[in-house]
């Protein structure tokens, strides 16, 4: 089967935008600011971006803490006051986010709690979540060109002549085998 022409171009117009849909879903987003206090100097502000930006706010609104637009938002506002606290007693980043994670942790019980965490971890089990998007995007494109290279019409079959000639000398043969 061959596709026509209207069909490919169809095609790849279709991955064109797919591609370009993609690539403008993966921008990246920028900074507009942050919710802490003047307390901070600049290398904590830094801090405290970052680990606003590493804490899913729990009110269901589904933004990292420092995109949070809730006004008086009953989880935000409690989150980046501690998280200012912290940081103002001296805390590091790894402590403050295994505070978060025990503080969100089932019941107190370990393991601590990731679901508050805005990405998952690099290691272990959770680097399938890195891993897998990109690989069944892999898998599919691969798919999708074997796909298409099917069904544009390559045959290996004889050239018209020759296919002619092999054809009349299996006639001959089974005239031949009949007499």
């Amino acid at each position: 089967m061959r596709l026509s022409f209207d069909v490919r171009k169809g095609l790849q117009k279709m991955l064109s935008l797919l591609l370009l849909w993609m690539l403008g879903t993966a921008a990246p987003q920028t900074d507009v600011g942050s919710a802490h206090s003047t307390k901070l100097n600049t290398e904590q502000a830094t801090l405290f971006n970052k680990v606003s930006d590493g804490l899913i706010c729990q009110c269901g609104c589904n933004l990292v803490v420092s995109q949070c637009g809730h006004v008086n938002c009953p989880s935000a506002v409690p989150i980046r006051a501690s998280i200012e606290t912290m940081i103002l007693d001296g805390k590091s980043e790894t402590q403050i986010f295994d505070y978060f994670m025990t503080e969100y942790s089932f019941r107190g019980n370990p393991p601590p709690g990731r679901s508050i965490l805005s990405q998952p971890a690099t290691e272990g089990f959770d680097l399938i979540a890195w891993i897998a998007p990109f690989a069944i995007l892999l898998v599919a494109g691969i798919a999708l060109v074997v796909i298409i290279r099917r069904s544009s019409g390559k045959t290996t079959s004889a050239p018209p002549g020759q296919a002619e000639n092999n054809i009349d000398s299996r006639i001959e043969e089974e005239l031949k085998q009949l007499d």
